[in-house]
């Protein structure tokens, strides 16, 4: 399949005047969280000499021991700031069942940092979806941590981030998103997630002995907003069986869907009217995965690759990219914090459409998320599996990115900046 005019081949150039809008209005979130990150670096030494001079408490409630994206930043984030000079406390809260993804010493010290006692009044970090926020669990200052994928956030999450004293968002899409929902502008900062890019790395040997031929992989919760469909609709009509390809899906199912997601995929692919015999290589990991195991299942593939709907960050995108991967990936949503036409292959969009009546995320109804080019996912996944040496040095450029920006120890600086503000 050829590029046709998509230029060098590696975007796609069908998107209308009201895409150029919105493109335009990402580019500009773009270059705020540009400056931002100039101003971050330029502070952490600052930040360092403050906390010297003074004693933080901070209780920070979550779910650090769920397997899920909320859990994983929760981890991220205490494991990092636990390196700081705070006085710093654990909350746990559970809502979803699965394999344990902490590793030996992470149960260890979290056990530690969850006997933390201190002697005045802390700072409260409530980090969950804002319908859970407790108005009535409060610090000195009470700071909720959240985000929300489509175009704005439920109506009755916006009463609860104005109780807070603060509004911790991963991304400038999501000021604009919660800001517009009636959320307090003033409260909203822009608290970015992070990777560990000493776990997450190109080195990290494959979990299983390399597959023969170009692997792509996809990383996700069973959602419909992750945009599954899409991507098996691009992948079984643009590849055949004859060609040294497969597909990758690593999923889990967090919404308990009656139709088990294997069923789900056969009748999805069913209906595309494709012949059994003409259905390239696919493969599905059905199961929650030890966190130290995730690196490993990267570094195994040679691409990644998700079409989603909306993303309010977009963490396995970065894990891919600290992993060296060429990543392909929505030009819509929090994503575009930190990807780029030079670090990714950025999927166009035909539009914003309204979530349909049928979704199995009910809180979605109303709102409106990403329609991703059909055409355009094709034309990347056939670019990235024919240009494999370019594809490879925008994977080495996205990993340089994500080292230089995009760390754990980047998102605590920010974390301990806005912090120090209180003291």
């Amino acid at each position: 399949m050829t590029l046709g005019d998509a230029g060098d081949g590696s975007h796609c150039h069908n998107y209308d005047s009201r895409n150029e809008l919105l493109l335009s209005l990402f580019l500009g979130y773009q270059a705020l969280a540009a400056k931002d990150r100039e101003a971050d670096a330029a502070t952490t030494e600052a930040v360092h000499k403050m906390l010297t001079n003074e004693q933080i408490n901070l209780i920070w409630t979550g779910v650090p021991y769920d397997p899920t994206g909320y859990g994983e930043e929760a981890r991220g984030f205490i494991g990092m700031l636990d390196q700081y000079r705070l006085n710093l406390k654990i909350i746990p809260q559970s809502f979803h069942q699965g394999e344990d993804p902490l590793t030996p010493e992470q149960k260890i010290r979290f056990a530690e940092l969850e006997r933390t006692v201190f002697h005045r009044q802390a700072i409260v970090v409530q980090h969950l979806p804002a319908n859970l926020f407790n108005e009535r669990f409060r610090g000195r200052i009470t700071i909720g941590r959240t985000m929300f994928e489509t175009d704005r956030i439920p109506r009755d999450w916006v009463g609860r981030c104005n109780l807070m004293d603060a509004i911790w968002v991963p991304c400038h899409y999501n000021v604009e998103t919660f800001a517009g929902s009636g959320v307090l502008r003033q409260k909203l900062r822009v608290v970015p997630g992070g990777v560990d890019q000493n776990a997450f790395h190109p080195a990290a040997p494959p979990l299983e002995p390399k597959q023969k031929g170009f692997v792509f992989l996809s990383v996700f919760g069973w959602f419909d907003h992750k945009g599954w469909d899409l991507l098996l609709t691009a992948y079984c009509t643009e590849f055949r069986p004859e060609e040294d390809v497969m597909l990758v899906i690593k999923t889990i199912d967090y919404m308990y869907h009656s139709t088990p997601i294997e069923q789900q995929i056969g009748n999805f692919i069913n209906s595309l009217r494709i012949p059994a015999e003409a259905i390239p290589k696919l493969r599905i990991i059905n199961r929650s995965m030890p966190g130290i195991q995730m690196p490993s299942l990267y570094t195994g593939c040679d691409a990644f690759v998700l079409p989603s709907r909306g993303e309010a960050w977009g963490r396995p995108y970065l894990e891919a990219m600290a992993c060296g991967l060429p990543v392909i990936g929505t030009r819509w949503g929090g994503n575009l914090e930190f990807m780029n036409d030079d670090n990714s292959y950025l999927i166009e969009i035909e539009g914003l459409e309204d979530v349909r009546g049928n979704v199995d995320m009910r809180l979605y109804l109303g709102h409106k998320w990403a329609r991703p080019s059909l055409e355009c996912i094709r034309r990347l996944m056939r670019h990235v599996f024919e240009h494999r040496q370019e594809a490879r040095a925008k994977g080495t450029r996205a990993r340089q990115d994500v080292c230089q920006k995009w760390t754990w120890g980047h998102s605590a600086n920010v974390v301990v900046s806005e912090l120090v503000k209180y003291c």
